[in-house]
């Protein structure tokens, strides 16, 4: 009986408030569709975007840890980074092997260099991207498949020696991919 008033109270409620032209919040439409045009209305400038791109596409280890956590909140769909419609879209190492003996693996690196380019080009165009921007794309690709060459399991399956030439062959391979991107890209 009890539940049964509190359940009559809270609807006479409702009624009061609909009766004098304010809406409760459960039974307010519009407020998703206000929220959604402040959001709309608080997008990135190109300013703020070529910003954010420099701070995830620079040479450095900070850089390449603030693209990972970039990430991470895209695939978790987190407004933060969302709003700011970068394409996350990737081919890796396009036709170049993504993984190589020893377990190192390029696709993160190769993933955040698709990053810089698809989105940079968008932005600001090809010309622009190749005057002010490709080579520091290319350089942070070099350190981050650098990065990948200093991967060592804790139990790694090699001797010494072996696993020193696998990464010195990943080395190598490294600057490879960094020479085609670079001439090419």
């Amino acid at each position: 009986m009890t539940k049964l008033r509190s359940t009559l109270s809270g609807i006479a409620l409702s009624g009061v408030l609909l009766g004098a032209g304010a809406a409760p919040a459960l039974a307010d439409s519009t407020a998703s569709s206000g929220h959604s045009a402040a959001v709309a209305a608080a997008a990135p400038t190109k300013a703020q975007k070529l910003s954010k791109m420099k701070s995830l596409t620079e040479d450095s280890n900070a850089s390449t840890g603030r693209w990972l956590d970039a990430m991470n909140q895209h695939l978790a769909h987190k407004q933060a980074i969302d709003k700011y419609k970068f394409s996350w879209k990737t081919d890796y190492c396009t036709s170049s092997p993504d993984t190589l003996p020893g377990g190192y693996n390029f696709k993160m690196a190769c993933w955040r260099h698709d990053f810089g380019y698809r989105n940079y080009k968008s932005l600001v165009g090809n010309y622009y991207f190749k005057k002010d921007h490709k080579k520091r794309v290319d350089k942070a690709l070099l350190r981050d498949l650098y990065s990948a060459c200093d991967y060592r399991p804790w139990a790694d399956p090699y001797p010494a020696s072996q696993r020193a030439r696998l990464k010195a062959a990943c080395r190598k391979t490294a600057r490879t991919y960094y020479g085609a991107v670079s001439a090419a890209g």
